[in-house]
């Protein structure tokens, strides 16, 4: 599972300065988006603009693509361009994936193994994300909140959309997924950026996408622990290691050992901090 928490979008039809800004935030990767964030009419160049700096071997940090919609063939088109240089992708990110039925098909059209993260936004993919989840070369699951918004008919807000987040989490944790959440898309409401990024790590993601570089400290504070929380978790691991692994009361909590695998991860997840 990745242990990234914070992912920026960068415009496929991206200038040389714009890119090197991105890849210079403290970003854990970079999404450049051949979809959504791409004009009609820029699509194909910038296609070949992320050719280009694949040849250039231009990304300092790890590289997610996402393509246009692979059931038409400029999805497929932008899948089939960048194979070549699929060891300098980490995943390609699958708009408007519907079902398992719909990566089954695609599956033998592409050359990606074991890359692909579909984008839960529609209502049949909220319905089969656990089937979707199931397909042998998913890696990640992303929920995306316009589109599920906009399909579902619901206002773009935190509790219309739980029931669809809280689908996505539980089906990758049946098959040991990593998460992205949906990107917060009020550039210059920072609080509500933290409360929905601590929502949305409660809730089990495991990391958010950013529409802009400012949003990427809130996020990574957000989804790292704290020192208080990793100090708590070494206290409570050693309290149960003396148990010998039974259940024991700790600072009048319960513990056993759900809760002393929790405790490891967040202690893992503080390491990894130190490490970036």
């Amino acid at each position: 599972m990745s242990n990234f928490k914070s992912y920026l979008f960068v415009k496929g039809h991206t200038t040389e300065e714009h890119l090197e800004k991105a890849l210079k935030t403290n970003a854990d990767a970079v999404i450049l988006d051949l979809e959504d964030g791409c004009p009609a009419d820029k699509k194909l160049a910038a296609r070949e603009t992320l050719i280009n700096l694949l040849k250039e071997n231009a990304f300092s940090k790890p590289l997610f693509v996402r393509v246009n919609d692979a059931m038409e063939a400029i999805g497929r088109e932008d899948i089939d361009s960048i194979s070549p240089y699929q060891d300098q992708i980490e995943a390609i990110i699958l708009p408007k994936t519907q079902s398992f039925d719909f990566l089954a098909t695609l599956a033998p059209m592409i050359a990606f193994q074991n890359k692909l993260v579909p984008l839960i936004e529609t209502p049949r993919a909220i319905d089969t994300v656990t089937q979707i989840a199931a397909f042998k070369d998913v890696v990640g699951l992303f929920f995306g909140a316009a589109d599920s918004s906009a399909s579902l008919g619901c206002k773009l807000a935190w509790e219309p959309l739980l029931y669809a987040r809280s689908k996505v989490v539980t089906a990758a944790a049946m098959y040991n997924l990593y998460t992205i959440d949906a990107p917060f898309f009020y550039i210059d409401d920072k609080e509500g950026l933290k409360k929905e990024a601590e929502a949305v790590k409660n809730l089990g993601f495991k990391s958010k996408a950013a529409i802009h570089p400012d949003q990427i400290d809130y996020i990574n504070e957000s989804f790292a622990p704290s020192s208080e929380e990793i100090a708590e978790g070494k206290k409570v691991l050693e309290e149960y290691q003396k148990s010998g692994g039974g259940a024991v009361k700790i600072d009048g909590q319960m513990v056993d050992e759900p809760i002393a695998e929790a405790m490891r991860l967040k202690i893992s997840l503080g390491e990894d901090q130190k490490e970036d």
